[in-house]
């Protein structure tokens, strides 16, 4: 009999697009001759080899190096999803069923995801089939399983942290700044360098030296924080340390108990075992100076006068106790040049009525600048207001002293409640009450804040006025000096010049009955600093922005109180003296001598030659130190040397600039950006600059 073929095929298997995810929790198993990602991806790739007559094949690899099973919020789980969104993949294969997520609360989701876009989840090693009831069970029993370990462990950890810092042994971490690890005794020690700076960080702050000026101070030495470096996730290593000192960085430095030889953890402080960088009333005294609620950010309105009122902010009406405001009445003289006036702020908001009401902005400001000038003709008033002034001192300086020894007084009270509460909380009957002792620390603990800077303040006060130099033959050549320069000043020069020496101008209204039509008569109480415009213009200094008077030594002011007639009649406008010397001043000032080119009104640049030349020829002297003689802060010092890494073509174009309009056009705050650039890039960037 004749065999009989078959007819029948082979029919190929439909294809499986299949997924591999793999996880790991930390960094320590990543990288290395074969991580643990790598070997949860080949134990997937020979399952799938296994179940290649099913039609499976690899589409995609996602791992997740050093991402925890706490969240589904990880990128390859993100790209894993995505992928299935789009139809691409059909089956998820894993180790084990804990590397997809350790999460009660996000397995269902998940789990509902998979089913609506037709894909399955399959395990290496494990069944996780959810076609029964109890294999539903089962997988729901190995979430549960997987989040008890990741919980469990995380609060083991906790505990062992929580030992550790009552022991007082630092609890891992990033080294702090100032210390070195000692890997064999597993303790800290001092960094032979960095612990000398944050020593000076902090005797700095305690002294109410800002932190921005800290900060600009140790930038300009050449220090930088301490390298760190760093494995990322894609393998990368980084370096993201070695960077400037900020305001910020250095307030957690300075907050940081670890320098005071204590440990902390939850907000709770425990006595280290590591030696302390500083004492702990240094810690406290800076802290109580770093503290932001202390220290509200200055009000930066000054840069809004867009009139250039030369004397705002310091104007006041002594009737009212209010600030006179700049206000421009909308109409223009001759010239074109709008009505300036100062006017009552309680008059001008609330409408009410004032003995001062308002004042020509150019006949006061005219006034008080010519007033300075006069001074240095009439030495007799010096003198006299220099007595006056050293006398004041001395009763200033008692009262000081008394209200530092009843600060003391209040500061060792305030130790000795903080210290009954404290061990009030810690005791066990304080459970009922813990809330309301926990208040009652935390105000403690900020009025002992603010006493410890009202004393600092205090002992600076008291260390300028032993300290004080008023000689009268140096101020009354600064004056004849300021007398001289002014006019030659940009009008944003003179306001900051003005701001360096006269700290209050207040005006108060002529008896009634005293004055005839046409003519308004005040007395003017001028608070002079005088020594502070000694030392700038003896170091011919002018400020490139506001002054920040609260830089310089707090001096008690001189006051004068000149009586001033001002007469509104007439084609010029005049302001008559007639106490304590009679003067004449007139609106319109007459034109300024032509003097020679000077490093006043003209760019910034020739500042930083001459003062890069005078640094140079002391090179033992700091940026810092230098910087403070000039009377500027370091970080306008360090701004005017970065000028000097421009172009050579560029420099000789701004050192050949001669009008305000094309100085303020090539502005410091430009021209420092462009220096940053390279050579190329400045002379880019200057030619758009040029032509725009």
């Amino acid at each position: 009999m004749q065999a009989i073929q078959s007819n029948s095929v082979h029919v190929t298997p439909r294809p499986v697009p299949v997924a591999i995810y793999a996880r790991v929790s930390t960094l320590h198993q990543v990288g290395g001759r074969f991580d643990s990602c790598e070997s949860q991806a080949a134990i997937c790739r020979d399952y799938i080899r296994k179940h290649a007559h099913e039609g499976w094949i690899e589409c995609a690899c996602h791992t997740d190096a050093a991402y925890s099973g706490g969240t589904m919020n990880r990128p390859g789980i993100q790209a894993l999803k995505r992928q299935i969104e789009a139809g691409q993949v059909k089956v998820v294969l894993i180790f084990k069923f804990e590397r997809v997520l350790r999460n009660t609360d996000e397995w269902a989701p998940f789990r509902a995801f998979l089913s609506l876009h037709g894909c399955r989840l399959v395990s290496a090693t494990e069944d996780l089939s959810e076609e029964t009831p109890s294999g539903r069970l089962k997988n729901n029993l190995l979430v549960s399983v997987a989040e008890y370990e990741r919980l469990n462990t995380a609060e083991k950890v906790r505990a062992k942290l929580a030992e550790l810092a009552k022991r007082g042994i630092w609890n891992c971490g990033l080294v702090p700044y100032g210390y070195n690890y000692d890997l064999l005794t597993k303790t800290l020690h001092p960094h032979p360098v960095e612990s000398v700076i944050v020593r000076g960080i902090y005797e700095d702050a305690a002294k109410l030296v800002s932190l921005t000026e800290i900060a600009n101070a140790l930038n300009e030495a050449g220090v930088r924080t301490r390298a760190r470096i760093f494995k990322r996730r894609d393998g990368r290593v980084q370096n993201v340390g070695e960077k400037l000192f900020k305001s910020d960085s250095l307030r957690n430095l300075i907050r940081n108990p670890i320098y005071a030889g204590r440990v902390r953890l939850n907000a709770q402080h425990y006595a280290g075992r590591h030696e302390a960088l500083v004492s702990a009333d240094l810690w406290e005294r800076a802290n109580a100076a770093v503290v932001k609620s202390l220290q509200p950010a200055r009000c930066h309105l000054q840069a809004r006068d867009k009139n250039c009122h030369i004397l705002k902010g310091l104007v006041f009406c002594a009737h009212c106790d209010r600030a006179m405001i700049p206000n421009a009445s909308g109409k223009r003289d001759s010239a074109g040049r709008l009505y300036r006036y100062y006017t009552c702020s309680q008059a001008h908001q609330e409408k009410t009525s004032c003995p001062v009401k308002h004042l020509s902005a150019t006949l006061l400001e005219i006034t008080v600048v010519q007033f300075i000038g006069a001074i240095a003709r009439h030495p007799e008033i010096v003198r006299e207001t220099l007595v006056v002034a050293k006398t004041q001192r001395k009763v200033d300086r008692g009262q000081a002293q008394v209200r530092l020894g009843e600060i003391d007084k209040s500061l060792a009270q305030a130790d000795e409640h903080l210290q009954r509460v404290i061990n009030a909380i810690t005791a066990d009957e304080a459970d009922l009450i813990g809330d309301e002792l926990r208040a009652n620390a935390a105000k403690l603990k900020d009025e002992k804040q603010q006493l410890l800077v009202e004393r600092e303040k205090l002992r600076q006060g008291l260390l300028e006025c032993e300290h004080a130099r008023l000689d009268t033959d140096r101020l009354l050549a600064a004056i004849a000096r300021f007398d001289e320069v002014f006019p030659r000043l940009t009008p944003a020069e003179q306001k900051d010049l003005v701001a360096l020496g006269v700290e209050r101008v207040e005006l108060r209204a002529g008896p009634a009955g005293e004055e005839s039509p046409g003519q308004r008569q005040f007395q003017v109480r001028l608070k002079l600093h005088l020594e502070r415009l000694t030392d700038g213009m003896e170091e011919r200094v002018v400020i490139e922005r506001r002054v920040d008077r609260a830089n310089w030594p707090q001096h008690a002011p001189l006051v004068v109180e000149p009586r001033v007639v001002f007469r509104s009649f007439g084609r010029s406008p005049t302001a008559i003296i007639v106490a304590p010397f009679r003067e004449e001043f007139r609106e319109k000032l007459p034109a300024a001598p032509r003097v020679e080119p000077s490093t006043e009104g003209a760019h910034p640049l020739h500042r930083a030659l001459v003062w890069n030349r005078k640094h140079l020829a002391d090179p033992t002297v700091s940026q810092a130190e230098f910087a403070r003689r000039a009377g500027v802060t370091a970080a306008t010092f360090s701004y005017h040397l970065k000028l000097l890494k421009l172009a050579p073509e560029i420099q000789g174009f701004l050192l050949a600039l001669k009008t305000p309009q094309d100085v303020r056009r090539f502005s410091l705050r430009r021209m420092k950006s462009l220096a940053e650039l390279d050579r190329d890039g400045q002379r880019r960037a200057f030619a758009r600059m040029r032509h725009a």
